[in-house]
C-alpha cells in the first residue's frame, strides 16, 4: 500500500512530464504512420530551413558588401572635397600674398595707410606702430 501511495505521489507530482513524454510518442506514431511521407514530410522541411539559411546568409553578404562600398565611396568623396578644400585655400592664400604686396607698392612707406588697407583686406586690426 505504501508502494502505491509513492507511486501515485510522483504521479502526481511529474504528470507534465509523463503528458509532454505521451504526447510526443504519439507525433512520432502518427510521422511515422504517414509511412514515407512523414519522412518525406521531414525531409522537405529540413531542405527548405537550409535554402532559407542560405539565402539568408548570402543577403547579410550582400548587406555588407554594399555597407563597405558606401563607406569607400564617403571616403573617397571626404578626400575629394579636402583635396578641393585645401586647393582652394591655397589659391585664396597665394591672392591674399599678391594683394598684399600690391598694397605694399602702393602705399609706399605710408603706415598709416598700409595699416588702414591690410585690415580691410584680412579683417584684422593692424595698428600703424604695428607695420613700421
Amino acid at each position: 500500500m505504501i508502494f502505491l501511495s509513492k507511486i501515485w505521489g510522483w504521479l502526481a507530482k511529474s504528470w507534465k512530464w509523463i503528458v509532454g513524454f505521451l504526447l510526443g510518442v504519439f507525433a512520432t506514431i502518427l510521422a511515422i504512420g504517414n509511412g514515407p511521407d512523414g519522412f518525406k514530410i521531414l525531409k522537405r522541411l529540413r531542405k527548405d530551413e537550409e535554402e532559407l539559411d542560405e539565402k539568408i546568409s548570402a543577403e547579410l553578404q550582400a548587406e555588407a558588401e554594399r555597407e563597405k562600398r558606401i563607406e569607400e565611396e564617403t571616403a573617397r568623396r571626404i578626400a575629394e572635397i579636402e583635396e578641393k578644400f585645401r586647393e582652394k585655400n591655397e589659391e585664396l592664400e597665394q591672392n591674399k600674398k599678391e594683394e598684399i604686396e600690391r598694397i605694399v607698392r602702393e602705399t609706399d612707406g605710408d603706415p598709416s595707410e598700409l595699416a588702414r588697407r591690410l585690415g580691410e583686406l584680412t579683417g584684422l586690426s593692424v595698428s600703424s606702430n604695428d607695420v613700421e
